[in-house]
C-alpha cells in the first residue's frame, strides 16, 4: 500500500471516528501525523555541491543621492514605466547609477518589459552587469554599453531584430565602414527580409553616399525592399528622387487664383502613372489614386521647394497651398518633410487646419514632439476635452515648458466630461514639464480638486526633479501652494 493510499484510509477512519473504526485514538492521530507530511509536505530542496559565488568586484560607479534613491524606491513601489523611464535618463544625465539594493528589481521589470532595456542598462554601472551574469534571464544586461558590438559578418547571421540593431550600432560607428559593407553585402542576399534589413540600417547615419545604394534598391522585385528604399530616400532633399519629384510638380500643378490646381492633359489627369512615376511610389497600395500620387510628390520634395517656386517664406508658401483644391494631398505630403524646413510651424498649423478628425491625430504623431505640442496648442482652442486628450496622448515626453504651460491652459479651459469631472488629465501630469507643473500645483488642485493617483505621481515628479537639481532662490523645488507631503 502507498503511502497516499494510507494517508486516505486514515482520513476515512477520521471521519468515521477511532471507535468505529476500531482504533486506538492515540495511534490514529500518530498516523496522521506521520502520513500528513509524508503525503503532502514540501520536498527538501537538494543539496548542491557548488562552490559558493565569488564576491561583487568592486565598482567605481558613482551611486545616486540620498533623495533620489527614496524617489527610485517609491517609482518602483508604483510600478510606473513612464516614471521609471525618466528617472533612469535623469540619473544617467547625471552620472551616477542605482544603488544596489534597486538592481534586482530594475533587472527584473526590464526582463518583463522591453521597452525598459535601454533606459535601466543605463544605470546598472558594474555591480548590475556582474548581476546580471549571474542569471541566464538577465543576460541581456551583462554586457557594458560600448561592449555590445557585434562583428559585421556575425551580424548577418543574428535573428532580424539583433541583426538591425548590430549594424545600426555599427552605422553609428563608422557611417562609411558599416555602408560599404552594407552595399556590398545587398545584391549577396537573396532573401528579401534580408536586403530590407540591410536597406533599414542605412537610416542612422543616411547620408548622400547612401543614395546609389537606395536608387538599386528602388529597382527590387521585393515590395519591402523598395518601400523600405523610397521611405529613406524622400528624407534625402537633394536626391535625384526629390529632383525628379520637383519635375513632375512643375509640371503636373499650375499656380490659378485659387491656388494650385492639375495642369490639363498632364501626367496627373491620366489615373495610371507611367513606368517613371510608379517607381517613386509606394508598392503597398497607399499612393494609388492622384490624390496620392500628388501627396507623394509632395512627401519626396523639401518645403523649400515652394518657398522658392512661390518666392516666398514657409508661411507664405503655406498659405498659397493651403487654400487650393489638392490642399489635403499636398499638405499631408509636406508634413513628412517638415524637419527640413526652415519654419516648420506654419505648415504644421496647415496641414491640421486641412484635415479632420483621426487624420489630425495621425498628422501629429508624426511631427516632432515639441512642433506638435505646438500645434495643438494652437488648433486646439475650440477642441472638446476628449479630442484634445486624445491629441496629447500621441506626444511622448518630454513636453518643453513652454508647451506645457500652453496645453495646461487649454485643459484648463476645456470642460471635464461628466465621467471625469474634477480630476486631472493623467497624461498633462505624466508628460508634462514637472517644474512647470510643480510651479502651477496651486492651480491645477483648484481646477481639479480630486486628489488622484495622477496627482501623487506629480508630486513624485517634482521630487525625482528636485533629486537631480540643486534648487536656487528663484526656482521652485516644491509644488507651491499646498503642501506636497
Amino acid at each position: 500500500m502507498t503511502v497516499q493510499q494510507e494517508w486516505e484510509e486514515a482520513v476515512r477512519a477520521l471521519l468515521v471516528g477511532a471507535h468505529r473504526a476500531g482504533l486506538d485514538t492515540g495511534e490514529l492521530l500518530d498516523r496522521c501525523a506521520a502520513l500528513g507530511v509524508a503525503a503532502h509536505a514540501a520536498v527538501l530542496p537538494p543539496v548542491l555541491d557548488e562552490p559558493l559565488l565569488a564576491p561583487a568586484p568592486a565598482a567605481a560607479d558613482q551611486v545616486a543621492g540620498e533623495r533620489a534613491r527614496a524617489v527610485l524606491a517609491q517609482i518602483l513601489a508604483l510600478d510606473d514605466q513612464v516614471l521609471l523611464t525618466e528617472w533612469c535618463g535623469m540619473a544617467s544625465a547625471a552620472g551616477v547609477v542605482a544603488e544596489h539594493r534597486h538592481l534586482p528589481a530594475l533587472l527584473g521589470l526590464a526582463t518583463a518589459h522591453h521597452g525598459l532595456r535601454q533606459a535601466v542598462t543605463a544605470v546598472l554601472g558594474a555591480r548590475g552587469r556582474w548581476l546580471a551574469a549571474i542569471r541566464p534571464g538577465w543576460a541581456w544586461a551583462a554586457a557594458a554599453p560600448g561592449d555590445a558590438e557585434v562583428d559585421l559578418a556575425e551580424a548577418l547571421d543574428l535573428p532580424a531584430s539583433a541583426r538591425l540593431a548590430a549594424l545600426r550600432r555599427a552605422r553609428a560607428a563608422d557611417p562609411r565602414g558599416a555602408g560599404a559593407f552594407i552595399a556590398g553585402q545587398f545584391a549577396a542576399q537573396r532573401r528579401a527580409g534580408d536586403r530590407q534589413v540591410l536597406v533599414s540600417a542605412l537610416e542612422t547615419g543616411l547620408g548622400p553616399e547612401d543614395e546609389p545604394l537606395l536608387e538599386r534598391a528602388l529597382d527590387d522585385r521585393a515590395v519591402g525592399v523598395h518601400d523600405e528604399a523610397l521611405r529613406l530616400l524622400r528624407g534625402l532633399p537633394g536626391s535625384a528622387l526629390a529632383q525628379r519629384a520637383a519635375e513632375r510638380l512643375h509640371r503636373g500643378l499650375w499656380l490659378t487664383a485659387d491656388g494650385f490646381d492639375v495642369q490639363s492633359d498632364e501626367l496627373w489627369t491620366v489615373l495610371e502613372p507611367e513606368p517613371d512615376e510608379a517607381r517613386d511610389l509606394m508598392r503597398d497600395g497607399s499612393e494609388v489614386g492622384v490624390t496620392n500620387r500628388i501627396r507623394a510628390a509632395a512627401a519626396s520634395v523639401p518645403p523649400r521647394h515652394w518657398t522658392d517656386r512661390l518666392g516666398t517664406d514657409d508661411a507664405g508658401a503655406a498659405a498659397v497651398l493651403e487654400r487650393g483644391p489638392w490642399a489635403q494631398a499636398l499638405l499631408r505630403g509636406v508634413a513628412l518633410r517638415l524637419r527640413l524646413a526652415a519654419d516648420p510651424r506654419p505648415w504644421a498649423v496647415a496641414a491640421t487646419r486641412a484635415l479632420t478628425g483621426m487624420e489630425q491625430l495621425e498628422m501629429l504623431a508624426a511631427l516632432p514632439t515639441d512642433l506638435a505640442a505646438r500645434t495643438v496648442v494652437e488648433l486646439s482652442g475650440q477642441w472638446n476635452y476628449d479630442l484634445l486628450d486624445h491629441a496629447c496622448s500621441q506626444l511622448p515626453a518630454p513636453w518643453s515648458a513652454e508647451a506645457t504651460a500652453g496645453l495646461l491652459d487649454r485643459y484648463a479651459a476645456a470642460r471635464d466630461p461628466r465621467w471625469r469631472a474634477g480630476r486631472p488629465p493623467a497624461v498633462l501630469l505624466s508628460r508634462g514639464d514637472a517644474e512647470v507643473l510643480g510651479a502651477n500645483w496651486a492651480r491645477i488642485t483648484e481646477r481639479w480638486p480630486e486628489h488622484t493617483t495622477e496627482l501623487d505621481l506629480l508630486r513624485l515628479r517634482v521630487q525625482l526633479r528636485a533629486a537631480f537639481t540643486e534648487p536656487t532662490a528663484d526656482q521652485t523645488a516644491e509644488p507651491t501652494g499646498r503642501n506636497p507631503q
